[in-house]
């Protein structure tokens, strides 16, 4: 599945979980904002703030030795 079939399911997939239920509604959202974010960093929508997201995952990662140091996990 290409990551942007993935991204566009999870966004439906997780708006769907907000019931209101506050602890379940919770996780959902941290989901949702995530998806979010990255649809719009893939469609060159994004924010400051989304783009400060993605690199602190990266950065995570990196440190993780899950990505090459001279890498970014969305190539």
């Amino acid at each position: 599945m290409k990551l942007e079939a993935h991204v566009s399911e999870a966004i439906r997939q997780y708006a769907g979980k907000i019931k209101g239920t506050a602890k379940s509604d919770e996780h959902a959202l941290g989901e949702l904002q995530f998806y979010m974010a990255l649809q719009r960093v893939l469609t060159k929508k994004a924010t400051p703030a989304d783009l400060g997201l993605m690199d602190a995952i990266n950065d995570v990662l990196q440190v993780k030795e899950l990505v090459a140091g001279n890498k970014t996990f969305l190539n």
